[in-house]
């Protein structure tokens, strides 16, 4: 089914709303980082905190910490495109380790860089590590304002990368 089959057909629009709908449990119309939490354990579905930043920094394209419908159906359109496309890339290459001339940080450098907030020193900074490193230097952290924070890292890390 392509996507642009899928913006135009009502049976789609209506299946995808009604996704929607699952998580927004209030009824207003976007779904809070609260409401996506609720509506994943609800439907027996584990996640980690990681998991809900990936997402909403994903899905949430103006950044005011909820997901609407438009934001919600543009995700889940391209949700579609992304598993037909790698569904026709399996079936025609031979699968691989790593790609052609990636490349990847060094130890060293990944230790460097997280020291300062990996509180456990297992080289990764977690949701939790940035929780607590905001708590202990403001005295209080909400996830909304966790997720903000990491939002503008991941923008300025990008202008930085360019």
């Amino acid at each position: 089914m392509c996507a642009q089959k899928l913006v135009t057909d009502k049976e789609s629009t209506e299946y995808i709303r009604k996704i929607f709908n699952t998580f927004d449990i209030n009824g207003d119309g976007v779904i809070t980082i609260d409401e996506l939490k609720e509506g994943l354990r609800k439907n027996g579905i584990k996640y980690t905190d990681t998991d809900i930043y990936h997402f909403m920094r994903q899905v949430d394209t103006d950044g005011n910490g909820e997901i609407d419908f438009n934001e919600f159906s543009v995700f889940w359109i391209a949700k579609l495109r992304k598993e037909e496309e790698k569904k026709k890339k399996q079936e025609a290459q031979a699968p691989g380790l790593f790609e052609v001339g990636s490349t990847f940080p060094t130890v060293s450098e990944l230790k460097q860089q997280f020291a300062e907030l990996d509180a456990d020193g297992n080289g990764f900074i977690t949701i939790d590590e940035i929780k607590l490193a905001l708590v202990q230097r403001r005295g209080h952290c909400s996830d909304l304002e966790v997720y903000k924070l990491m939002r503008e890292i991941g923008r300025a890390s990008c202008r930085e990368r360019v």
